[in-house]
């Protein structure tokens, strides 16, 4: 067995791509191109690796862990929306609304899934007892997605929460005008 071949059976993960690899070196590629493939789709397993623990963390209700693995996810990959929406998650259970709010704002511009982010950042309003944002967040993940339960659940909620304040308004300037 030679070198080449050596490298291929250690990073088996699809064998038709690393035979065309491998047949490409025989038929005068470059040793050094397969390993940087190698090294990139090592990178990428772990990477992955990373992502299973942080939505294993989040699922056992270590939201700490999660973020942390999510922030390590994010050093590399900047853009990658489960990560931002993991953090954003993350913050969220851990009660650190600010800061879930950042970060669900960001998986938001990448995510194909607004409806989901649109109600994460509705309730982040609401327990910043900001209702009436709450509501404007609610009525876009409504708006994208009529039936999304839980977007339609938040809405109702700040509405009334929104629609009460009016009223201690209302009743206050009551009172000081008697």
């Amino acid at each position: 067995m030679n070198k080449k071949t050596t490298v291929i059976k250690n990073y088996v993960l699809s064998t038709d791509v690393l035979y065309l690899d491998y047949k490409n070196i025989n038929e005068g590629g470059n040793i050094d191109t397969l390993i940087k493939r190698l090294s990139s789709l090592t990178q990428k397993l772990r990477l992955l690796s990373i992502m299973k623990k942080m939505e294993s963390a989040f699922d056992t209700g270590d939201y700490a862990l999660s973020k942390k693995f999510a922030e390590q996810i994010l050093v590399s990959l900047p853009d990658n929306v489960n990560a931002l929406r993991g953090l954003g998650m993350s913050y969220f259970m851990l009660g650190d609304y600010e800061n879930a709010l950042v970060w669900l704002s960001n998986s938001l511009e990448l995510s194909e899934d607004k409806e989901f982010d649109y109600t994460y950042i509705g309730w982040c309003y609401c327990n910043l007892n900001n209702h009436r944002r709450a509501c404007e967040a609610f009525d876009k993940a409504v708006e994208i997605n009529p039936l999304y339960e839980q977007a339609l659940s938040g809405r109702t909620q700040a509405y009334l929460y929104l629609h009460s304040e009016r009223l201690e308004t209302v009743e206050t300037l009551e009172k000081r005008l008697k």
